[in-house]
């Protein structure tokens, strides 16, 4: 039985990913629908990975230092700001800026919510509840969508005040769920002394941040490439029915997600999710060649084990690292990624399809290979109880050595 206290929790987590979700079509729909310059696609597209870096590192740090509830109501302001930005703009710039305030909001938010679900959802159903919640993300990404291809989305005032009308609502209801939502109680019984502590040097830790940061690399690298990047180009006049039709393929990743991750376990689901993905890249190809409705078939596919990678992700981040850095270190294995998301926005601008798509297959190889390594030598955490401190990881890091000796 929940108490009111977690009911609090886990009902603003989910009304915040659903936010979240409607704000990650925004730059897809600014380019596809708006007046901005196909010159400019590259620029609308970077406020991605620029923005999740500095809302990462900002508010994933700060969260440690100074308790989940503050930085949590602040992101607020930030999502309201971006908001007013992006459907008051008049030209290009305002619309960047509204962008990167916007992404900067879902950078920040990540590590925050991550860290409320873990700390405040029973010990038996925590994994279950992260990628329930997280999903939750994609029916906010297909409502937004649903709504850009009925209304024009941000070309016409219409789809405009349509997508307004359901950011302001969004936020309006979570002011409220927020203020309500109480501090974590295992950050608070942490002594002041330990919030924020990083310490690389315990037991594990630097080979699981490097396979983590390995699988988030996959996964940021190959995120909507079909539908965002491939589809559009080979079907530009189905653009975003692609759009929709692959969040609804992650929306049913997420139930498939919540479904097996606590049968199959962290450490398994992970190799079978990079698994899908890596094949379901390797034959699109040939799914283009035989036309739209194959590749659109294999399109909602490529969703859901995109879904299920990120599902299988959000849990062994959130779970792996101690309270006393838990929202840093989820932040720390997203730098690189972004970085490295941002370089290949240029690098790959202008690349044939099929050399695209060799370079996506090759980018889930890697998190096929992590995630195998992960099997190997990594934390099985579905189950087990969060770790409070570094030291907290001896006896874990001990127990997985048992267990695979077993």
């Amino acid at each position: 039985m929940l108490s009111r206290d977690q009911k609090l929790v886990l009902t603003s987590t989910t009304l915040d990913m659903f936010l979240e979700g409607v704000f990650v079509t925004l730059p897809s729909a600014s380019a596809l629908l708006s007046s901005v310059p196909q010159w400019a696609f590259p620029l609308v597209f970077s406020t991605i990975p620029v923005g999740t870096l500095i809302g990462n590192l900002a508010l994933g740090r700060l969260t440690d230092l100074r308790g989940r509830k503050s930085t949590y109501m602040a992101m607020l302001g930030v999502y309201a700001i971006g908001a007013a930005l992006i459907l008051l703009s008049s030209n290009l710039y305002e619309l960047l800026a509204g962008l990167l305030i916007a992404q900067s909001a879902i950078g920040g938010e990540v590590p925050i919510v991550l860290s409320y679900i873990v700390e405040s959802a029973p010990q038996d159903i925590k994994e279950r509840l992260v990628v329930l919640i997280t999903n939750v993300g994609n029916i906010g990404a297909v409502a937004a969508s649903a709504i850009a291809l009925a209304e024009g989305g941000l070309s016409t005032s219409a789809g405009k005040l349509a997508i307004g009308a359901l950011i302001g609502l969004s936020l309006a209801v979570m002011v409220l769920t927020r203020s309500l939502v109480p501090e974590s109680r295992p950050w608070l019984s942490l002594r002041p002394e330990e919030r924020g502590r990083v310490r690389l040097d315990a037991p594990g830790v630097k080979l699981w941040a490097t396979l983590l940061t390995l699988m988030a690399i996959s996964s940021v690298l190959t995120f909507g490439l079909l539908a965002l990047q491939v589809g559009p180009e080979e079907f530009p006049q189905e653009a975003l029915e692609m759009l929709l039709i692959y969040f609804a393929g992650e929306v049913i990743g997420g139930v498939i997600a919540a479904a097996f991750v606590g049968s199959l376990g962290s450490k398994a689901f992970a190799l079978a999710s990079y698994a899908g993905g890596f094949i379901t890249s390797a034959v699109a190809i040939p799914a283009l060649r035989l036309g739209l409705i194959p590749f659109l078939a294999l399109l909602f596919v490529n969703g859901a084990f995109t879904e299920t990678v990120w599902a299988s992700r959000n849990v062994l981040e959130s779970m792996t690292f101690p309270t006393s850095f838990r929202a840093t270190g989820i932040a720390m294995i997203r730098v690189i990624p972004y970085v490295l998301m941002l370089v290949t926005f240029f690098v790959t601008s202008g690349m044939p399809v099929a050399e695209f798509l060799w370079y996506a297959t090759a980018m889930w190889a890697v998190g096929l290979a992590a995630s195998a390594a992960w099997m190997v030598k990594g934390l099985e955490v579905v189950g087990k109880p969060i770790a409070m401190r570094p030291d907290d990881l001896a006896p874990k890091l001990k127990s997985a050595q048992d267990s695979g000796q077993s």
